[in-house]
C-alpha cells in the first residue's frame, strides 16, 4: 500500500488546514520543494499536491511551485485544484505533474473527465470529497446533494481507475482516517481507492492496510510530529504500527 505525503498549497506555501476551512490556515514551509525533498529522504516517491487557491479561483493558481515541486529529484506529483478546463490540465501536465486529480470536474463536467482520461490515460485520477455522505466540490464549500460511492461510479465509466476519497469532517483533525467508508466505496464502485483526513497515527495506516486500499494521504501528523514517515511506511509495509 502506498503512503503518499500531502503538500496543501496557498499563496506559494505549503499549508494545512482544519476541516477544510480556509480561516484555519497554518503555514509549514515557505518553501514547498523543501518538503518534498524531505519526503524523497524519507523513502516517498509520490506526493499529494493540491492548489488551495486554484480550488478556490477554479484555475491553477500556485504554478510556479507545483513546477519547482515537479523538479526535485526522485518524486512524481499529482496534482489538484482548479483543475476544470481540458487547457489547464495540459498545462500543469506540461510542467511535470505526473498525475491530475479532478474534484469539481468529476460532479459538474464529466464528458472532461472522460476527454482527458483518453487523451492521457492513466494519469487522470478522481478526488471524491464528502462530509455526512455528501460530495463536496469547490474548496469543499459547495454541496452537491450526490453520494460518494454515485460520484465513483460515474468516474470509473469514464475512465478513471483511481478515486482519492477525503472524510472533509476528519481532515486535519487526528480524529482517524475513514478508512472502513474507504472500504465501502471500493467496494461498491468496483474503483480502487486512497483515503485522506484525519490521520492521526501509524495505527491509521495498518488500519487503510488491512482495508484493502491503494493507498492513503497523510499531511498534517507529519507536519505536526505526529506521525514519522519511517513508521508510516513500516505500517503500510506490514511490518507493526
Amino acid at each position: 500500500m502506498r503512503v503518499i505525503p500531502a503538500i496543501d498549497l496557498m499563496g506559494g506555501e505549503a499549508v494545512r488546514l482544519e476541516k477544510g476551512d480556509f480561516a484555519t490556515k497554518t503555514v509549514y514551509a515557505r518553501r514547498p520543494a523543501d518538503k518534498a525533498e524531505e519526503f524523497v529522504r524519507a523513502g516517498v516517491s509520490l506526493v499529494h499536491v493540491v492548489d488551495l487557491d486554484g480550488a478556490r479561483a477554479g484555475w491553477p493558481v500556485n504554478l510556479d511551485v507545483v513546477r519547482d515541486l515537479c523538479r526535485v529529484p526522485g518524486i512524481e506529483v499529482e496534482l489538484g485544484g482548479g483543475l476544470r478546463t481540458l487547457v489547464d490540465i495540459e498545462k500543469v501536465l506540461a510542467l511535470g505533474v505526473r498525475h491530475v486529480v479532478l474534484g469539481t470536474a468529476a460532479v459538474e463536467r464529466l464528458g472532461l473527465v472522460e476527454e482527458a482520461c483518453k487523451r492521457f490515460p492513466g494519469r487522470v485520477r478522481a478526488g471524491i470529497d464528502a462530509r455526512n455522505g455528501e460530495v463536496k466540490v469547490a474548496g469543499w464549500v459547495e454541496g452537491t446533494g450526490l453520494a460518494a460511492a454515485e460520484v465513483a461510479r460515474r468516474v470509473k465509466a469514464a475512465g478513471v481507475s483511481l478515486v482519492e476519497y477525503t472524510d472533509v469532517a476528519r481532515d486535519g483533525m487526528f480524529t482517524g482516517v475513514d478508512a472502513e467508508g474507504a472500504a465501502r466505496l471500493q467496494a461498491e464502485a468496483g474503483v480502487e481507492v486512497v483515503a485522506s483526513g484525519g490521520v492521526a497515527s501509524a495505527a491509521d495506516v495498518v488500519r487503510c492496510r488491512e482495508a484493502g486500499l491503494w493507498g492513503v494521504i497523510v499531511g498534517k501528523a507529519l507536519y505536526e510530529g505526529r506521525l514519522s514517515l519511517a513508521d508510516a511506511l513500516r505500517a503500510a509495509r506490514g511490518e507493526g504500527a
